[in-house]
């Protein structure tokens, strides 16, 4: 005679946490701020700041080692402190066309 089988406990594990790609928009208060970056030319990159809910829109050049993150931050110091030329852009939305055949 064998004995019962004990059942394997399984262990949970914690995801891993990642670098967020959407950010809070320090204007309107959603979270709707997504940063573009471009290749690097000559060590620097070219970074666009745009918010798809109230069209905050902003340029900056950032050293080439700069990741989305590090260009958020960027954005909300020039942001707060007066010293970034940021513009309002009316964001795209799509809308639905019915088309009659």
């Amino acid at each position: 005679m064998g004995r019962r089988r004990k059942k394997r406990k399984l262990v949970a594990r914690r995801p891993r946490k990642t670098i967020p790609s959407v950010f809070q928009c320090p204007n309107c208060g959603k979270i709707a701020i997504t940063v573009e970056l471009n290749k690097p030319t000559n060590g620097v990159k070219h970074a666009i700041v745009r918010c798809g809910n109230c069209g905050l829109y902003a340029e900056m050049d950032v050293p080439e080692i700069f990741q989305n993150v590090d260009v958020y931050g960027r954005f909300l110091d020039g942001f707060y402190s007066g010293t970034l030329e940021y513009d309002f852009i009316t964001p795209v939305k799509e809308e639905k066309t019915e088309e009659l055949a």
